[in-house]
């Protein structure tokens, strides 16, 4: 066996279904087969246990103690590399509502970054165009009605590197912002609204929204004579018009919660982290943005007279393990909906799956769907379990 070729046999997962028994085998970045265990003639395979893609994370703020919003570089590769040792192999960098030179100038060090490590993916812009009565961990002060030239110089700002942008879709302004948006390749998304079911539906059906934010969250509650966005959100789910965010800790969702939208259009949602500073981080006190946050179990919230979540403290590879053992999703559903179907979003064909001509991102996981090891681009960034 050559140095460059790496030969690894365990349960594999694919999109539609895991494969018990079988190979994949990784010559440089790349993925050059996927074949049963039975049908395998070559070199010894070295086992792993289980096999899934890396996970594709389109919304995370922060970990290991920084955030991706302070235009710092160091600070963007910081998050990206402590998510990398957690089994999130793609990231985008996932921005609060702040003002526009502050978000020019994140975006500007997020392109910095995204231009030297192909783990990186962009950036996210979540707000400043976000609806004040449900902003949730946003500075109601940064926010802004959406405006197409405002969005115009942030895309000069992120060099390129501006991939996702979630809106208000009630806000004045919000329809000319979102086509100008998609014009330009960048995936909208609807949330943190003050819609009503009939509105925010109207909006889901615009061509130019392709997801909606963390799916129940950021938005009126649902209830079964008033249904708000989130009823109209499934509707439309079911309906394939649109994808939808899910963030799978237990704190945000319900397992139940989870387990109802799968079983909806389970190739249309997509997990999220939403992590902020705090994520990897012993309890105590943080920031998102310019709010103070406080951790205690586990869960962030903001120290406001009325406290309000600020993300999550959560890794993606805690996400699918949790979808699997407490909400019940089958193995293959959970694990697509952080990897294949977000790549897809984004337009990623080499990304998400296992597959020959991906690249050799991947994660080796435990019986309980925990992540145990990582490679990136076909080198291992975790060393091999003790």
């Amino acid at each position: 066996m050559s140095a460059a070729e790496q030969v690894l046999r365990g349960r594999v997962v694919l999109p539609d279904r895991v494969l018990e028994d079988a190979v994949v085998v990784v010559v440089g970045e790349r993925i050059v087969e996927v074949a049963p265990a039975s049908a395998w003639s070559g070199p010894p395979p070295e086992e792993v246990g289980t096999v899934a893609p890396g996970y594709v994370d389109l919304h995370c703020h922060g970990g290991g103690g920084r955030s991706v919003t302070t235009g710092r570089p160091d600070d963007v590769a910081a998050v990206v590399s402590h998510h990398l040792q957690r089994g999130t192999t793609s990231l985008v960098a996932s921005m609060v509502s702040a003002p526009y030179d502050v978000l020019a100038s994140a975006s500007a060090a997020v392109a910095t970054v995204a231009a030297a490590q192909p783990g990186l993916l962009g950036a996210h812009l979540e707000g400043p165009w976000l609806a004040p009565g449900h902003c949730g961990a946003h500075d109601p002060a940064a926010l802004e009605l959406p405006d197409p030239v405002a969005a115009a110089e942030l895309l000069v700002a992120a060099r390129g590197a501006l991939r996702m942008v979630t809106l208000a879709p009630e806000l004045d302004g919000a329809r000319e912002t979102a086509r100008a948006l998609d014009r330009a390749g960048v995936l909208v998304a609807a949330g943190h609204t003050d819609a009503d079911a009939a509105g925010f539906a109207a909006a889901l059906a615009w061509p130019e929204v392709s997801l909606v934010t963390h799916l129940f969250n950021g938005m009126a509650p649902f209830h079964h004579r008033e249904p708000g966005p989130s009823g109209a959100a499934l509707a439309a789910l079911a309906r394939g018009q649109v994808h939808a965010e899910l963030i799978c800790d237990g704190v945000h969702l319900a397992d139940e919660t989870v387990r109802l939208v799968f079983a909806v259009a389970p190739e249309r949602v997509v997990l999220v982290s939403d992590a902020m500073t705090a994520a990897g981080m012993p309890e105590g006190s943080y920031r998102l943005g310019p709010l103070e946050v406080e951790v205690r179990g586990g869960t962030a919230w903001t120290t406001a007279e009325q406290p309000a979540l600020a993300g999550s403290t959560l890794h993606l590879a805690d996400a699918v393990a949790r979808a699997v053992t407490e909400a019940g999703i089958p193995p293959h559903q959970a694990v697509r909906a952080a990897s294949a179907t977000p790549a897809k979003l984004l337009g990623l064909a080499d990304r998400g799956r296992i597959v020959a001509g991906a690249r050799a991102d991947l994660v080796v996981l435990d019986d309980d769907w925990r992540m145990r090891r990582v490679m990136a681009g076909g080198t291992w960034v975790t060393p091999a379990a003790a």
